[in-house]
């Protein structure tokens, strides 16, 4: 499998916090090896927690095409309700690995060595190596919350 990614890296959540303007909408700051967090607004099941490790698309990374967007594309800073996302977190669907998985942030598992900034581009078939176990995914919120039409998430 060739994910075709390009500038995806490793980033540890330092804070999480709703939106000001938005149910269901979070913003994230995030350590990625750099000086600086950046912060990305985010939307879906609350699911992303302090310390975790996620993969992130800073502006200028590209991610594969997937199911909804049919070429290849590139990251951008954008403002949503007026906040600014200086990147995106990444499902697995949005890195090519797991066509299947699209409406959740992809969590890493922190005991696969991995650290802030390192890239994720080349990971290839060992993708599911670097991911937590399932059963820590917190099922019961994800699916209690995409049950519910009220709940759905708009980030414009």
């Amino acid at each position: 499998m060739i994910t075709d990614t390009k500038g995806v890296v490793v980033g540890r959540v330092v804070k999480v916090r709703p939106h000001p303007d938005g149910d269901y909408i979070w913003l994230a700051n995030l350590d990625i090896g750099t000086d600086g967090e950046p912060q990305i607004v985010w939307g879906g099941a609350p699911i992303v927690e302090e310390g975790d490790l996620v993969p992130v698309a800073m502006p200028g990374a590209w991610l594969p095409a997937t199911k909804d967007k049919h070429d290849r594309y590139k990251i951008r800073r954008r403002h949503y309700r007026g906040e600014l996302s200086e990147g995106m977190l990444c499902s697995l669907a949005e890195l090519g690995w797991d066509p299947s998985v699209t409406d959740r942030v992809a969590r890493l598992n922190g005991s696969a060595g991995l650290c802030p900034g390192d890239s994720l581009d080349d990971v290839g078939e060992s993708w599911p190596l670097i991911l937590r176990p399932e059963d820590e995914f917190r099922a019961e919120v994800i699916y209690a919350t995409l049950k519910s039409p009220k709940k759905a998430v708009s980030l414009t």
